[in-house]
């Protein structure tokens, strides 16, 4: 509403208050209200357009939201579209011939898969990895009396010395169900010598299945089937070491198959000679052989895992060497610092070898109780009219362990054996993990003694005085990682053996103290 305000009604208000405007008083006071008055209109008229441009803005923001609702109902319907064509069998689709499409550029993925660096192809059917396995020895013999000349012909043990047990290189190539492994050891007993632990090709026809051709460790026994890396103690019990030298063992010339599954194993080789055992003293092919594992897995739980098995092992052929065709059964006192074996047959001339024992393995939580009971034989080639009978020996062992930080050693069904320890907490500064660490301890023995009595000559009744060894052991293993350990262990060690005149001791007392030093990827 527009008002104006005429001169008489100015003449009015100017009386009311006492005040009688003159002609050019009131032709001022009338230009200022025009000029409020235009300033006024001007004011209402800028409003009218604001209002007309909120009008227009809220129209094209209600036409914007329902835009965004008609795009959101198209989406809707899009993707339940999708879902039906996806249901749907695939039509075959059409290439126009004149246009082929380009082939992909190919990639390489690279992965470290349990610390072993790993090239894989794209397509997923070529891969080479590389691993590595060091364990470096130090420790030495503690024998009464060392200072004392001995004059029975008894070794003295080494009271300090170090060995790299193992340094090897592991290289493994896979093209589909094929794989390639070949493996230098630059390790060994004692250590300078490059040598070999594997060169075998295997196929996977079916996933349990596997089959070996090479130069390979046979699957057989508990002990020797567990990893070396996953040892309770430095060494394998001597009655599983000897045993799987028979016609196992490292590197032997295998031809074979095993399968693998979550509750059963079964493997069987025919085996040849070890790597490196042709030389120009053979006269006749070299030995043959075969080995063979069987094992079950009835309680498999997280909190149990019970493992029965039994394995076997024949020389069927006894190979020739600058010996004879003999063979000979032996082993260091479970620790390879010092060299000497202790309990040893000898070259004894042999048709043929064999061994047989049943295993056993328990798990409840953190703690581990396995053992072997291992029975050996030597069928003696016949010489003239001296005694050849067939030489019997023995031995065992029982081993424990307790994790300590409660992780568990879990079960390699691959192997039919148990693993290592992974530390849920690995040891970091940082982080303040410490790592995990195991207490063990094991009782071993082995009797290589048969056909002899004591104060007669082992010659008379075609028996041999091998010795019998006991050891009793007990350690500490510390695991800062997946990939590192450090072993500490002591072990009493009694060797009771007489010389071949059944007559002298040459056997000893002693107690060992070794430390390993292990990494693996």
């Amino acid at each position: 509403m527009q008002m104006k305000i005429g001169r008489p009604a100015l003449v009015a208000i100017g009386g009311l208050l006492g005040v009688t405007p003159t002609g050019q008083a009131l032709a001022q006071d009338a230009a200022r209200l025009a000029a409020i008055e235009a300033q006024i209109q001007s004011l209402q008229a800028e409003l009218g357009r604001l209002r007309q441009d909120a009008a227009r803005r809220e129209a094209e923001a209600r036409s914007a939201r329902q835009e965004a609702a008609a795009a959101r109902a198209e989406a809707r319907s899009a993707r339940q579209t999708a879902a039906q064509v996806t249901a749907l069998p695939p039509a075959p689709a059409v290439v126009p011939a004149a246009a082929p499409a380009a082939p992909a550029e190919p990639q390489v993925r690279v992965s470290i898969p349990g610390g072993r660096p790993t090239i894989t192809s794209a397509d997923g059917r070529f891969s080479a990895s590389v691993g590595a396995q060091v364990h470096y020895d130090i420790g030495g013999y503690i024998r009464p009396g060392a200072g004392t000349p001995d004059q029975r012909g008894v070794p003295k043990m080494d009271t300090f010395g170090e060995n790299l047990r193992r340094g090897r290189i592991l290289f493994s190539f896979r093209y589909d169900d094929f794989t390639l492994n070949v493996t230098p050891d630059f390790g060994g007993s004692p250590d300078g010598t490059v040598s070999l632990y594997e060169a075998n090709v295997n196929w996977n026809p079916v996933r349990p299945l596997t089959i070996t051709a090479g130069y390979f460790k046979p699957w057989i026994t508990l002990g020797d089937a567990t990893s070396s890396n996953a040892f309770l103690f430095m060494e394998r019990p001597s009655a599983v070491e000897i045993a799987r030298n028979i016609a196992g063992g490292d590197a032997r010339a295998s031809f074979g198959a095993s399968w693998a599954d979550r509750r059963w194993f079964a493997a069987g080789y025919l085996t040849g000679a070890p790597f490196a055992s042709q030389n120009v003293a053979l006269a006749t092919p070299q030995q043959t052989g075969g080995t063979f594992r069987v094992a079950g897995r009835p309680i498999a739980s997280e909190d149990w895992d019970l493992h029965l098995g039994a394995s076997s092992s024949m020389a069927f052929d006894i190979g020739r060497t600058a010996s004879g065709q003999t063979i000979q059964l032996r082993d260091r006192p479970e620790l390879r610092i010092d060299q000497n074996r202790l309990i040893d047959t000898g070259a004894l001339a042999a048709d043929r070898a064999y061994h047989w024992g049943p295993e056993f393995g328990l798990r409840w939580r953190n703690f581990l109780l396995q053992g072997e009971y291992i029975r050996m034989a030597v069928d003696q080639s016949k010489a003239g009219a001296a005694p050849r009978p067939e030489l019997q020996f023995s031995g065992g062992y029982v081993e424990g362990s307790w994790v300590m930080t409660g992780e568990t050693r879990a079960y390699s069904t691959s192997s039919a054996a148990f693993g290592g320890v992974i530390p849920a907490r690995p040891f970091s500064f940082r982080d303040g993990g410490m790592g995990a660490f195991e207490l063990v301890g094991r009782y071993s023995v082995v009797d290589l003694n048969d056909r002899v009595t004591r104060g007669r000559p082992a010659s008379a009744t075609g028996g041999v005085f091998g010795g019998r060894q006991e050891v009793i052991g007990a350690g500490v293993n510390w695991y800062p990682n997946a990939n590192f350990r450090v072993m500490l262990q002591w072990n009493n060690v009694k060797v009771d053996r007489l010389d071949a005149s059944g007559t002298t001791q040459i056997g000893q007392r002693f107690d060992t103290v070794a430390m390993r030093l292990q990494a693996a990827f």
